[in-house]
């Protein structure tokens, strides 16, 4: 699979300006033969949960079909965040859109931390869809913090999770940990697609990094030369830019053949052990 990164500067209370340089890359990325182009979270209003009322756009509506027409234009697929409004909720939201121009999913991100769930709703379910390069898993940044996510799509067969981010660059080291940690937990490519540029209500500067790891496990057996360190295939800076990557998803296949980790899963035990912590929760929530 031949995919495009773009690494948006997304600015608050700029939708016109973000669509435009949005739509410039997407039309580098349809010159340079992708199969798919990906955008950060919220790219189209940065993370203005604040405003979200006023900013949240629906999901189908003008931004993806603006977004859709550009998939039919160029044949390719397009994966962007957007602030999702559906009635009265509020999601931050990836939607995968094909390049027939049609929404092929759409994932709300599941793990919101406490500030932000002041203003924005949970999603209650994960995304793991079926293209003709691979199989594919969508994320949103703060769900690298919970190994479950990627699981729940690794017990899919996911071949490729991507996730769409919009992370304050003081949690860049942590990402970066979680990002190979993830890879290797579930023996798969991670595109980690950043936004870049400053939240100017909150203070802080998105941490850019967008980059693209693989299970270095899968490297060590396919790439005779490997080196620690180099399970990251692709790392951008902290500007805006472009870049384009092919993932070799076959390959991966086939290492996942002989050395897949499904087989030595309990998931009994896990639902077990999640189910005895949510009763001692429950009791001790009653007796305070």
């Amino acid at each position: 699979m031949k995919v495009g990164i773009v690494q948006l500067d997304c600015k608050i209370n700029r939708s016109d300006s973000n669509m435009r340089r949005a739509e410039r890359y997407i039309d580098q990325a349809i010159e340079a033969g992708v199969d798919l182009v990906c955008l950060p979270e919220a790219f189209l209003t940065s993370g203005n949960i604040l405003e979200v009322a006023d900013v949240a756009v629906a999901i189908p509506g003008a931004a993806t079909e603006a977004l859709g027409a550009l998939a039919r234009k160029g044949g390719i697929s397009i994966i962007a965040g957007l602030l999702e409004k559906d009635g009265e909720a509020y999601y931050s939201t990836a939607v995968l859109i094909g390049p027939d121009g049609a929404i092929g999913a759409t994932y709300r991100r599941v793990h919101c931390f406490e500030m932000e769930r002041k203003y924005l709703a949970c999603g209650d379910q994960f995304a793991c869809i079926d293209t003709p390069h691979g199989r594919i898993g969508l994320i949103l940044g703060y769900d690298l913090n919970f190994p479950e996510t990627c699981r729940a799509l690794y017990q899919e067969k996911v071949d490729i999770i991507f996730c769409p981010a919009l992370i304050p660059e003081q949690f860049s080291y942590v990402t970066n940990q979680l990002l190979t940690t993830r890879a290797i937990e579930n023996q798969c490519f991670i595109v980690f697609v950043s936004g870049v540029g400053m939240n100017v209500y909150a203070g802080f500067n998105y941490m850019g990094e967008s980059c693209v790891v693989a299970d270095p496990l899968f490297l060590e057996d396919e790439l005779f030369d490997f080196v620690d360190g180099g399970e990251t295939l692709l790392r951008f800076n902290q500007d805006e830019q472009f870049q384009v990557i092919d993932l070799d998803v076959g390959r991966l296949l086939r290492y996942r053949e002989s050395r897949s980790l499904i087989g030595d899963t309990q998931p009994d035990v896990y639902l077990n052990s999640w189910q005895g912590i949510h009763r001692r929760a429950a009791l001790s929530g009653s007796n305070s």
